[in-house]
């Protein structure tokens, strides 16, 4: 099976923890990759994935069968995704602090031998999805769909692709974790037991990336202080395509030569996929300001919308190739 990879803004990473089950990670998992479809960071076909704009809402509709692993007929499942109305995310933009529900008004339905699941998200959620100014991760959403926990796929997450050790109090990867108020793992021992180390069997046997750790107790015969992430490619694994490689060195060259306030600006005003941001990136003059270029970019905004323009990316990239 091919490994797609795609990427995963610190926003999203950040409500991970309140995931109470595998199943509204998955359908979460798949809303991340229609979002990221359009700037064409996730190449496989989800044209069975349905997004209606309306508004300020967009209802999404998926296959009931994406939610459930491999192997697993029990669509009884399928509604504790559901769960994931329960769950909220905060997210800043444009000088204004959002409180939204991940999903709401989700439904189960069963249409002859079909079935699928459909519900509203926040446009909001949306572009919390596209926006990387606070960071990413790269991740391969295959592996993640395998994964059976959801503290697997949160250590998942943590480790993929990364090659320094991480250290973290005992506190604060409980809190990534999202058991920091469950009483029985206050002891060490039973933290390890039941979360580190099934986890790590878990990414061992299903993804290309797992983990050692070492644990810092915080005095003889005390509890632990600290615990170092150490992070490993499983052997053996497939390389990744020329295609992933692509696609992952064009993210990251377009978070070195382009702002984050200039790209999302041209996403949201100009419609811009990563093909288009790099087109653009070489034709801006190199000694603007991100003021300076946004002030251009708006004249050239309003004189599309003027001149009623469809495509307003190559009407854009027409008017850079004329300075």
């Amino acid at each position: 099976m091919t490994e797609h990879l795609s990427i995963i803004p610190y926003t999203i990473v950040s409500c991970l923890s309140q995931l109470d089950n595998i199943f509204e990670t998955r359908l979460f998992g798949w809303v991340l990759a229609k979002a990221q479809s359009v700037l064409k960071l996730y190449n496989k076909d989800l044209s069975d994935i349905n997004v209606e704009h309306a508004m300020n809402l967009t209802r999404v509709t998926i296959p009931a069968r994406y939610i459930l692993s491999q192997g697993d007929d029990n669509y009884k499942n399928v509604t504790k995704s559901f769960k994931l109305a329960d769950k909220k995310i905060q997210y800043e933009r444009d000088n204004r602090t959002y409180y939204l529900t991940i999903i709401a008004l989700p439904e189960y339905v069963k249409d002859g031998r079909n079935s699928y699941v459909t519900f509203v998200i926040h446009n909001e959620i949306w572009h919390a999805m596209l926006n990387f100014s606070k960071g990413y991760r790269v991740f391969s959403l295959n592996s993640l769909m395998r994964l059976n926990s959801p503290y697997s796929v949160i250590l998942y997450l943590l480790v993929t692709q990364q090659n320094r050790p991480m250290t973290y109090t005992t506190m604060q990867l409980r809190t990534l974790l999202g058991c920091d108020k469950l009483k029985s793992y206050d002891r060490g021992n039973n933290f390890f037991a039941r979360i580190i180390d099934p986890a790590r069997k878990e990414l061992m046997e299903k993804t290309p990336y797992t983990f050692e750790y070492t644990a810092a107790r915080t005095g003889k015969g005390g509890g632990y202080r600290s615990i170092t992430l150490i992070p490993m490619v499983n052997k053996p694994t497939a390389p990744a395509t020329s295609d992933e490689k692509k696609r992952q060195k064009l993210v990251e060259e377009l978070r070195v030569r382009m702002s984050d306030q200039l790209k999302w600006y041209l996403q949201a005003n100009f419609g811009m996929d990563v093909t288009g941001l790099q087109t653009v990136e070489k034709l801006l003059p190199a000694q603007w300001s991100d003021i300076k270029a946004i002030d251009w970019l708006e004249g050239v905004k309003h004189a599309a919308l003027r001149s009623r323009v469809k495509n307003r990316a190559g009407y854009l990239v027409n008017a850079l190739k004329k300075l």
